[in-house]
């Protein structure tokens, strides 16, 4: 099946923000597409070791702030983050992330 609905449940809900992971790993691993609803703010700033990140804002407003650097954003925004980059995001948007290679925990490094 190549048409990937919406998945029903959330994959993750922390504070903050919550995510539904579309299930593409048997069409391919070299990408990962993540629903995120962001109802104030990411809680760490967090540096993905590999991924590179690719928010793309469907709803709402806020702002990223990247290796310290605050960009404000809208719907209809794109916001690519690169592999070894710090970030962290606030407001009340709706995003579709892609992530090249996936996402895996012990990627991440969270930043207090």
């Amino acid at each position: 099946m190549f048409v990937i609905k919406e998945p029903e449940n959330y994959s993750f809900d922390k504070i903050g923000h919550r995510g539904k992971v579309f299930p593409i790993e048997e069409l391919t691993r070299k990408t990962q597409f993540v629903l995120i609803e962001v109802e104030d703010r990411l809680e760490d700033t967090i540096r993905q070791r590999e991924c590179d990140f690719c928010y793309y804002i469907l709803e709402g407003s806020g702002y990223f702030e990247i290796n310290g650097n605050r960009e404000n954003c809208a719907t209809g925004d794109l916001v690519v983050i690169p592999a070894g980059n710090k970030f962290t995001y606030k407001g009340r948007m709706k995003l579709l992330l892609n992530c090249t290679p996936p996402w895996r925990e012990e990627q991440e490094e969270t930043i207090k």
